[in-house]
């Protein structure tokens, strides 16, 4: 059951996500028009984080994309885990109740609305699988597809058509797509 639940999350995330990605005609062209200023310094910061020697290349933005998601994953793992009082895996309402009373007033509240938003099966215990789909659903809200189909479509600013974008071509690209950059 809890296995089914968590497929069940993953699921709206990600027809959420794609309803979201398919709604945007252009992402390249919506995000020039929303600030173009906030797009280069993105795209300049990828580029010289992820691209190689000859610039910004797929595989690097699926890094970043990945590396993205994955350190999402990694923080609600981590404040989950931390719960865990015992270290036998799963955490129980009353390790949770025991971390509490350490937290502030704002803290309490947070462990609260993140120990029942993990507890997919209402049994006032997290398992090692409801962990597991917790940590799952925030890295797919850590970078969301939408952003993804974004940062993908930042490729179309490669001038010469190498597959590797760099910072010349960002600025040459965006300036074109909106010449107030």
């Amino acid at each position: 059951m809890v296995r089914f639940m968590a497929v069940l999350a993953l699921f709206a995330l990600f027809a959420a996500n794609g309803a979201m990605a398919q709604g945007a005609a252009d992402p390249l062209a919506e995000a020039v028009e929303r600030n173009p200023g906030r797009l280069e310094a993105r795209l300049l910061d990828l580029v010289a984080g992820f691209g190689g020697p000859e610039g910004l290349t797929g595989q690097g933005i699926e890094e970043h994309i990945a590396l993205e998601r994955a350190g999402a994953r990694a923080s609600a793992l981590r404040r989950l885990l931390a719960l865990d009082l015992d270290a036998d895996g799963s955490v129980t309402r009353a390790e949770l109740l025991v971390t509490q009373r350490a937290a502030s007033a704002t803290g309490r509240g947070r462990l609260e609305r993140q120990f029942a938003a993990a507890d997919a099966d209402g049994d006032d215990r997290l398992s090692p699988e409801e962990i597991a789909a917790a940590g799952l659903a925030a890295g797919l809200t850590g970078l969301r597809e939408a952003e993804a189909a974004l940062l993908r479509a930042a490729l179309r600013l490669d001038g010469n058509g190498d597959g590797a974008l760099t910072a010349e071509e960002v600025r040459t690209g965006l300036a074109r797509l909106a010449p107030e950059v």
